[in-house]
């Protein structure tokens, strides 16, 4: 029981960190900025989680590709915000070397539903407590959603974002 309550008072405070981080960003309207983390120019971290299909999936198995790993959780506005624009990228780019995967802090039968409802193209690992700790290995150490890592071809970290990613529409 201390597990759950110690999860969910997790969670909750990761969300409410992440929304709170956004809302303030929003509020002084300004960009959100690469974050200055020691994980850029590293290898990108491993792990093992598995999928929404039950395979295990590592970062390994997109070397070669330039990777936008989210991390977000279906109860976080700001992450719900950017997830179309995230399906038609992966739409736009299906064949080239680029791959969004994401990381969702949730339960997998949250995710499931979630991810059927909304056509989300593109891989998904259900990771609940977890995805704090690769989150923090992959320098999000506020615990803020969203957050996003970029990694390039050779499998280093490039850029991470805390907050939340839009497309930029030329007109």
């Amino acid at each position: 029981m201390k597990n759950v309550i110690l999860f969910i008072t997790v969670i909750a405070l990761a969300g409410s960190s992440g929304f709170l981080l956004q809302q303030t960003l929003s509020d002084k309207n300004t960009s959100v900025e690469p974050v200055t983390s020691s994980v850029i120019n590293q290898p990108a971290q491993a792990f093992a989680m598995k999928d929404l299909d039950g395979n295990i999936r590592n970062i390994t198995d997109w070397r070669g590709k330039v990777v936008l790993l989210n991390f977000w959780a279906t109860w976080c506005p700001p992450c719900l915000k950017e997830i179309p624009d995230f399906i038609e990228l992966q739409n736009q780019y299906k064949n080239a070397d680029f791959q969004i995967i994401g990381i969702a802090m949730d339960n997998i039968d949250a995710v499931k539903t979630f991810v059927a409802s909304h056509g989300m193209n593109y891989p998904v690992i259900p990771a609940e407590t977890e995805a704090i700790e690769l989150g923090q290995r992959y320098g999000n150490k506020i615990g803020a959603l969203p957050y996003s890592v970029f990694i390039n071809k050779k499998g280093d970290v490039t850029h991470t974002i805390v907050g939340e990613l839009s497309k930029i529409k030329a007109e």
